[in-house]
């Protein structure tokens, strides 16, 4: 009896110090994991983790008034949380988060007092407006992108704060909700076209993007979750071989210096911006490679083929600066302070005269010649070299400079180069 006396009162002891424990405890913490019990993590099916990852998780914590004694919840805490991308990434963050407050609350914090917390616990986010977080937003963009990306990004905004007007512009940008947007782009859509309104949404979105993953002003960038409108391709017209032949014979005569830019667009298969980009320094004649900016590469080399490296030697350029860019208003390398856009659009309106003296229409313009000698080259290679489709694509990638086959499979088929042969033999009932 007395054995058993003594283990009913140690057991007494230890229920009792360990409730006392509990009761007197100053704050509890836990986690709010989007609806889903991270516990069985492993039996969640990727709809539910989606569906999971898709909600806000926050640390839900309680703290003891002082004159209450009762434990009061606090203001949920996300610290960024919902920046990471996976359920465990997400857990792992919170359980490190928790190991933080409770250091800070051992050593002495209270969200009572005005005592600075010995560990860092994320501070109340700043209250910023509307109007606020663009402008927060369009000044770190400028600091990563292009300047015409940053114009792109500048024009999104401003035509989004004027249609919410003045008086929303005030209000915190966590109250900017996703039917707002909508509306906005939808009026777009009214005013100018489906490509015109993708062109705001995706402006608005890597806005968004920079407020969520840059500057923590908010937690989720809803835009990316709009679609798109469906777009009619805008492509240039190919040229017939009857129009390149007048171009060309008027171009030697009248312009032939217009004509030297067009052969990097035709037979390197440049855009026309990538040609505005070159300078002295990027062509290698010893190696016969040239060096440019492409739109999805910061620096790519292609080779310069031997049918018009006779034409870039007889320029000398040798004799100018490394610096200078190769093709300008005076017809020679030199210094050319504008943007790539409108050194671009200078050479557009120069080859408006050609378009003018053939009657060429808007669907023609520079980039046609790309169009125009690639579509020649798939046809060559499909015809006169007998080659695959598939064959075709392998040896055509690396000329034209596409990323991927998909890329250029895709380029195939807006530009219509893959025309089959006439079926008429293949029609055994004649109307």
């Amino acid at each position: 009896m007395n054995k058993n006396s003594d283990l009913l009162k140690k057991y007494t002891e230890k229920y009792t110090n360990d409730f006392l424990k509990k009761m007197s405890k100053n704050y509890t913490i836990s986690f709010y994991t989007g609806g889903v019990d991270v516990n069985e993590l492993n039996q969640l099916s990727s709809t539910q983790k989606k569906i999971a990852l898709s909600k806000s998780w926050y640390v839900r914590w309680y703290y003891k008034h002082p004159q209450t004694q009762k434990l009061v919840r606090q203001k949920n805490l996300k610290a960024g949380v919902n920046r990471l991308k996976t359920i465990q990434d997400r857990l792992d963050f919170l359980k490190n988060f928790k190991k933080g407050m409770i250091i800070a609350f051992e050593n002495g914090y209270s969200p009572y007092t005005d005592e600075t917390p010995h560990t860092e616990i994320e501070e109340e986010k700043k209250i910023y407006t509307i109007k606020e977080a663009f402008e927060s937003a369009h000044n770190h963009c400028k600091l990563t992108v292009e300047d015409v990306t940053a114009k792109d990004y500048y024009y999104a905004k401003e035509h989004f704060l004027n249609f919410i007007g003045l008086n929303h512009q005030q209000k915190n940008i966590n109250t900017l909700t996703k039917k707002t947007v909508l509306s906005f782009l939808n009026q777009k859509l009214k005013e100018t076209s489906p490509r015109t309104r993708n062109n705001y949404k995706t402006s608005l979105s890597a806005l968004f993007t920079i407020l969520e993953t840059k500057l923590n002003i908010i937690d989720r960038n809803f835009i990316k979750d709009i679609t798109n409108e469906k777009t009619k391709a805008k492509t240039d017209r190919t040229f017939t071989r009857l129009e390149l032949t007048n171009i060309v014979n008027w171009l030697r005569e009248n312009d032939p210096y217009l004509l030297l830019y067009i052969k990097f667009v035709a037979y390197n298969f440049l855009r026309p911006i990538e040609v505005n980009r070159l300078k002295v320094k990027d062509i290698n004649l010893q190696d016969g490679l040239l060096y440019f900016k492409a739109k999805n590469k910061p620096l790519k080399t292609k080779r310069i083929p031997s049918i018009f490296i006779e034409d870039i030697k007889a320029i000398n350029l040798h004799l100018y600066d490394k610096e200078f860019y190769l093709f300008t208003p005076n017809n020679k390398p030199e210094l050319w302070d504008i943007k790539a856009t409108s050194r671009r659009d200078y050479f557009s309106k120069r080859f408006k005269k050609v378009k003018d003296k053939f009657n060429l229409g808007l669907e023609y313009g520079l980039y046609s010649f790309r169009h125009s000698f690639i579509t020649n080259l798939f046809k060559y290679l499909r015809t006169v070299e007998n080659k695959t489709y598939s064959q075709t694509i392998e040896v055509l990638q690396p000329i034209t400079g596409h990323e991927s086959k998909e890329a250029l499979e895709k380029y195939i088929h807006t530009i219509d180069a893959n025309i089959p042969d006439d079926w008429s033999d293949k029609i055994d009932f004649i109307l």
